[in-house]
């Protein structure tokens, strides 16, 4: 799947890397996450924030790309990240909200950010939940994670997930984080996923996000 996008994205650049990175095993990108809940006025979730920082060889290829527009490099690179996101939109932009375990729709609201971070691309993104949640009694979560597991997309260590609002009184957050078994490590190993990718193998890699409140 993501192979897939990633062509479509950056053309020649993804074939360079697809033939500099092992073939042997997923996965082939990276993703360093940054994310916050966004709050209604009464506390109750209405987004989740985004920010992509991807690694330095997509960085570089992609960066390499947009400087060849003919309107140059600002231009080359807002073309990419429209580009890119048009291809994720039909897989929900790698994210997944559940309320009480049942998937909750979700839009892109707003603009959608570029910049240059010490070479690497960084991309900032929101997207809205389509439902309404009461973190008082219903479980709220979400995981941002490409399917095939091509991406493997992580907050940073020890990081906290942050409330852009008022949070109800003793909400938390905290990241739950992958426990794949043997099997599903072995078979994101195997070569045959990049010609028959899983679209269920990236779940078992992917962190969670949880709200707690008492």
């Amino acid at each position: 799947m993501m192979r897939e996008l990633v062509t479509l994205v950056i053309g020649v650049g993804c074939l360079v890397m697809a033939v500099a990175l092992p073939a042997s095993a997923h996965p082939h990108m990276w993703v360093d996450l940054q994310s916050r809940i966004v709050l209604h006025d009464d506390g109750s979730p209405s987004a989740i924030q985004q920010e992509w920082l991807f690694d330095d060889f997509f960085s570089t290829a992609l960066i390499e790309e947009a400087g060849l527009h003919p309107n140059g490099f600002e231009a080359g690179l807002r073309q990419k990240i429209v580009e890119i996101m048009a291809n994720l939109q039909p897989y929900d932009y790698f994210t997944s909200i559940k309320r009480d375990g049942d998937t909750l729709p979700l839009s892109l609201v707003g603009d959608v950010s570029a910049a240059i971070m010490e070479n690497r691309v960084q991309m900032e993104f929101t997207v809205a939940i389509g439902d309404r949640v009461d973190f008082a009694v219903q479980n709220f979560s979400y995981a941002i994670f490409d399917p095939t597991y091509y991406i493997e997309m992580f907050h940073p260590e020890g990081d906290t997930i942050a409330f852009e609002g008022n949070a109800p009184a003793d909400c938390g957050t905290w990241i739950e984080q992958p426990n794949p078994s043997s099997d599903a490590i072995a078979l994101s190993q195997s070569a045959s996923l990049d010609a028959k990718p899983d679209d269920t193998i990236g779940r078992l890699f992917a962190e969670t996000v949880h709200v707690k409140c008492p």
